[in-house]
């Protein structure tokens, strides 16, 4: 994730926002499609839940986001946007609290208490400034 938004940042866009997004969806997917067969195996059965889960994944879950995070690349420091990935889990546990009565540990509420931390000072403060080429 790391290499994709420097490199990103520094060779730029070469085509449209969605293209783009296409391309590196269907890249991470062709590569992980082997492990998944190898380690899960082909689906037992699909059902209706299933396929609109999966549209659902496919389109908000995945383009829209990930549409997204290359605009944000695109327009922001690489050292903002970056800590912005951290919010991802945080969420996820805060939406289990909220929408499925699950419990959050002490442990979570620090570590969401960190993560929220780190993305606040990271978006407040400003960039150093960047050196290339130097040699020390």
């Amino acid at each position: 994730m790391a290499t994709g938004v420097v490199l990103t940042k520094y060779w730029g866009r070469p085509v449209e926002l969605l293209a783009f997004t296409a391309w590196q969806m269907i890249a991470g997917g062709l590569f992980l499609f082997p492990l998944v067969l190898l380690v899960e195996g082909v689906p037992s059965n699909l059902t209706g839940a299933n396929l609109a889960g999966f549209s659902w994944l496919s389109t908000v879950g995945t383009a829209l986001a990930y549409s997204l995070w290359f605009r944000g690349i695109q327009r922001l420091p690489v050292a903002q946007v970056s800590l912005l990935g951290l919010l991802s889990p945080a969420m996820a546990a805060t939406l289990g609290w909220i929408v499925l009565d699950q419990a959050l540990s002490l442990g979570q509420l620090v570590g969401m208490s960190a993560i929220l931390s780190a993305v606040w000072i990271g978006q407040t403060q400003p960039p150093s400034p960047t050196v290339v080429g130097s040699n020390g």
